[in-house]
């Protein structure tokens, strides 16, 4: 089976930082792979190279067998590739709904067709519809994303990246800043998702609790380097990663 995406020694520096290390990763289709690690680990570069925010150093980045390596980040989106930011990246006073349907015609092929708008108007609003139908947000679709709570305009900004149609979607802190009301409700919500799609996903987060629940196998990086891969069992027990992350988590 081709793997959804591999990543095969990855290196990625700044100077004389060397913020990722021959870094291998493979995630298999359908997959949900979680990567963890403290602060400076490499996680964010390591998520931005795949992206196409970064380009990186050293190293090949495939999706379903196909070399994106160094890739725009507009062009990686066309192979199937979408993405949450860290910090929320919304048009406050736009409307739930508008907000998705714009991220939705932005991968239409035929968006700067000056003749055929309508048409690709009618196409962008069902996508963004029934992404927002599937993460149950019909219900704030006509409300300003600015004044939504903190968890919703997260959830929205999935929906955004869900109406692109990927095949790996990939996830940067999702429940960042949240309640704990509303990271569960969050933590919920991708699960129904999950369950419900084949999607493959790349999860970047800090909350173990919603690691160890949406995820399939999880990887570690510690100073640029990958220190551990397997499943959340795995990890806990790997006396490296208690060391240098998880605090002797039992």
């Amino acid at each position: 089976m081709t793997a959804a995406l591999e990543c095969k020694d990855i290196g990625r520096n700044f100077g004389a930082l060397a913020a990722l290390a021959n870094v291998n990763l493979v995630v298999q289709p359908g997959e949900v792979r979680a990567v963890i690690g403290p602060n400076g680990a490499g996680k964010s570069t390591l998520f931005n190279v795949v992206a196409g925010a970064v380009k990186p150093t050293a190293g090949v980045v495939l999706v379903d067998g196909q070399d994106i390596t160094g890739m725009t980040a507009q062009r990686i989106c066309h192979y199937g590739i979408s993405r949450t930011f860290q910090i929320s990246a919304l048009f406050p006073e736009m409307s739930a709904f508008d907000n998705v349907r714009l991220a939705a015609q932005g991968k239409l092929a035929d968006r700067w067709r000056p003749i055929g708008g309508r048409k690709v108007l009618e196409q962008a609003s069902e996508l963004a519809s029934q992404a927002m139908s599937r993460l149950n947000l019909k219900a704030i679709q006509d409300v300003a994303v600015g004044t939504l709570s903190h968890g919703d305009q997260r959830l929205v900004e999935v929906a955004m990246a869900l109406s692109q149609r990927p095949t790996i979607l990939m996830l940067d802190e999702p429940t960042q800043g949240m309640s704990i009301q509303e990271t569960h409700r969050t933590v919920d919500t991708l699960k129904s998702l999950l369950s419900e799609e084949k999607l493959t996903v790349v999860l970047v987060e800090h909350d173990m609790d919603v690691v160890f629940s949406l995820a399939d196998r999880i990887a570690v990086l510690h100073r640029g380097q990958l220190i551990a891969d397997g499943t959340a069992d795995e990890v806990k027990e790997n006396s490296a990663v208690q060391d240098a992350y998880l605090g002797g988590l039992d």
